[in-house]
Formats: structure tokens, C-alpha cells, sequence
């Protein structure tokens, strides 16, 4: 799932804390509680990342199967 602003993310992804700081000028999450410095990924590469992965195929293959008619 794609974060299109980085004060959507709420608590941090590590720990689950919500002490969290968000530096919008670098789109980033910072960890008050463990030090995770969280970065979402771009659309752009969110897409390369699933396709290495795997993950995008999968969903892929699925529709496929649940829209494809049968000819007779």
C-alpha cells in the first residue's frame, strides 16, 4: 500500500509506538521510542519492489483467473 502522505503513518512500523516525529521535507518517519527511520517507498519503485517480489504477479493471476470466460 502506496503512503501518499507521510501523516498517514501514525505509529511507527518496528516498535508500534506512537512516538513519532514525521520530517515532511525529507518524507520521513523517525522513531522517538526505537530510532527506526522510516522512508516510504515511491509509487515508482513500490511497483518495481511487488514485481521483483513477486506480489503484483500474484494479484495479477488471481483477477485473471475471476474475469476470464470460458469460450464454447
Amino acid at each position: 500500500m502506496a503512503i501518499k502522505n507521510i501523516k498517514e503513518v501514525k505509529e511507527c512500523p518496528e516498535c508500534a509506538s506512537s512516538n513519532i516525529t514525521h520530517n515532511e521535507k525529507k518524507q520521513q518517519v523517525i522513531c522517538r521510542a526505537c530510532g527506526l527511520i522510516f522512508e516510504p517507498l515511491t509509487p515508482g519503485f513500490e511497483e518495481k519492489y511487488e514485481e521483483i517480489a513477486g506480489i503484483k504477479k500474484e494479484a495479477k493471476k488471481k483477477k485473471r483467473k475471476k474475469t476470464t470466460k470460458k469460450k464454447r
